[in-house]
């Protein structure tokens, strides 16, 4: 009996829970492509980590294909050509509260507001599938970018002690009511 129910095919629902539409954004006169992340992206994922963390990245290819992949999560990059320069996750399970749980732009691309750019598509993303806040954790010693998510009315809602497994600095989780 177990050998034909492993055997068995069963439907796949094919139609995606978080559809997201491809556009090309312009900023300062350079056009982008905006769009969902896929598996052949995951060497430019690893390739931004490594340049902003240094070796070994905080996570693995199979992290990052595992999120690419998750039906409650949005998982969007920035393309230049053929290459990633900046990208964002957004898990989209928990009740009323989406959360960004990763977010780096490739340090050559930083300073031209890619960040703002990013932070907006999942602000709105949020909005859209109606949640009511957004979440992150932010590393305490990360001043431009606790820079930036103050800027768009993100607040501590806790310190977490010796988050972070490499440095062992502390992380804010902050939060934004939508």
């Amino acid at each position: 009996m177990w050998k034909k129910f492993k055997q068995a095919v069963w439907p796949k629902d094919e139609t995606e829970k978080y559809p997201f539409e491809n556009k090309y954004v312009t900023i300062n006169d350079h056009e982008l492509l905006l769009r969902k992340a896929i598996p052949d992206d995951l060497e430019d994922l690893m390739n931004i980590q490594e340049q902003i963390y240094g070796s070994p990245a905080p996570w693995t290819s199979d992290i990052f294909l595992q999120e690419i992949r998750n039906r409650s999560a949005l998982y969007l990059v920035l393309s230049d050509v053929d290459k990633v320069v900046a990208f964002i996750g957004l898990a989209m399970n928990m009740g009323k509260e989406s959360h960004i749980t990763n977010f780096a732009i490739s340090p050559d691309h930083q300073k031209f507001g890619l960040g703002h750019l990013l932070l907006n598509q999942v602000i709105d993303f949020s909005r859209k599938y109606d949640y009511n806040r957004v979440s992150l954790e932010v590393d305490i010693t990360n001043d431009a970018a606790i820079d930036l998510y103050e800027a768009f009315g993100f607040e501590t809602r806790l310190v977490h002690k010796k988050y972070y497994y490499r440095n062992h600095h502390d992380a804010l989780e902050m939060v934004v009511e939508l």
